[in-house]
């Protein structure tokens, strides 16, 4: 667990952790962690509350710290397949302390550097005095993934040089897909297909219908975090999903849905109890989750939407998607193919081009491929999914 550390805030800080899904077949790819703070006086804040007091108080680092210590000591209980991803500020970056953090909190949790993605801005790429350190990072191990991609972006050269796996489409864009106004649909097409031939992996973010969810694997993303698949949960929930033997597999066409995953031939949820269930219930009712999403560092958009009926799969809509096959039972990290000319390059744990493995963000599936099953996101770990530190 995290180590002792004290802020000048009031209060205590809260993480919450949001899964992020492979697109060809509905299995947890990865979670990624989001602060929350509980004020006394004030309640629960969100990031767009919190950080700029914590920029002004001057608990920004120790904040970061807590989250990366917090975050990784519960991810080492996780299932090996499932990735960790965690925000990281500029100020962690400039000043050399985002590499300090992050090698305290590998070395205290024992969690694999290649299981850890880093969350970074567009920003962030481009700033000169935070590139030293992403070298840093780069060079322990771990995964680097852009967030918001979309809001600011002016070249892709910044992110070769970095060896950066991933990048999360900014969710407003995806929001302004169902609409029929063409230049989101230009935006997330050009950012997927660029990231791609680049060997990049792509997360759409806020995915919250079926439509969404329909529209985006079209264009190929590689995974998608959403409310439409899960709102952020408690670190006991994330880990009753994420340490399971049988790894969870969502619903494409069905919001917050789990769908039967064979165990031993015989269907059965990741509790291998056979029945269909929610992604998650309290009491018998829809945990709707903090509708105030947002992380930090991160923007947040904090519109909690239902899918509609109009969103739901008609009888001849291919609802067969969500049948698990024996083509659809996971398959291991080492025979799945690494994405070729990946911006990575590195070997060693995570890396995209050494043993193929497996992380958060995910991996583009090759044109023609019969079954369109892309080999899964680089783990990771939105809108409705909260970019968080």
């Amino acid at each position: 667990m995290a180590p002792e550390i004290t802020f000048e805030l009031e209060g205590n800080p809260v993480l919450e952790f949001q899964p992020v899904i492979d697109l060809s077949d509905g299995r947890l790819l990865g979670m990624e962690a989001l602060i929350r703070w509980d004020h006394p006086r004030l309640g629960r804040l969100t990031p767009g509350q919190l950080i700029p007091r914590a920029e002004t108080n001057g608990d920004i680092l120790a904040l970061s710290r807590w989250v990366l210590a917090e975050a990784c000591g519960l991810a080492a209980n996780w299932s090996s397949s499932v990735q960790l991803a965690v925000n990281c500020t500029l100020s962690q970056l400039r000043n050399g302390d985002a590499s300090r953090s992050v090698t305290a909190a590998l070395e205290t949790s024992g969690l694999e550097p290649g299981r850890l993605t880093l969350e970074i801005t567009e920003d962030t790429v481009a700033d000169s005095d935070a590139f030293e350190d992403l070298r840093t990072l780069s060079s322990l191990g771990v995964e680097l993934a852009v967030d918001d991609v979309g809001t600011n972006w002016s070249s892709f050269e910044p992110l070769r040089r970095l060896a950066v796996n991933t990048v999360k489409i900014d969710g407003s864009f995806v929001a302004g897909l169902e609409p029929t106004q063409g230049i989101n649909r230009l935006v997330v097409e050009t950012v997927i297909h660029m990231a791609h031939s680049l060997g990049m992996a792509t997360i759409a973010e806020g995915v919250e219908t079926a439509a969404q969810v329909a529209l985006v694997r079209e264009f190929e993303a590689d995974a998608a975090q959403g409310y439409f698949f899960a709102h952020p949960m408690s670190p006991e929930e994330a880990t009753a999903m994420a340490a399971t033997d049988v790894v969870p597999r969502f619903s494409r066409t069905e919001p917050t849905t789990l769908v039967p995953a064979k165990v031993n031939g015989h269907a059965a949820d990741s509790n291998g109890s056979g029945e269909r269930t929610t992604g998650r219930e309290v009491d018998g009712e829809p945990a709707g989750g903090s509708p105030e999403s947002g992380a930090v560092a991160g923007s947040s958009e904090d519109a909690d939407t239902e899918a509609t009926a109009d969103d739901q799969p008609s009888p001849g809509d291919a609802v067969t998607d969500d049948v698990p096959t024996e083509a659809d039972e996971p398959k291991s990290p080492a025979t799945r193919p690494a994405r070729a000319g990946s911006g990575s390059g590195r070997g060693g744990s995570g890396s995209t081009a050494g043993g193929g493995k497996r992380t958060g963000s995910a991996k583009k599936p090759a044109k023609g491929s019969a079954t369109r099953k892309a080999p899964a996101p680089k783990r990771p770990a939105g809108p409705s999914s909260d970019s968080g530190a």
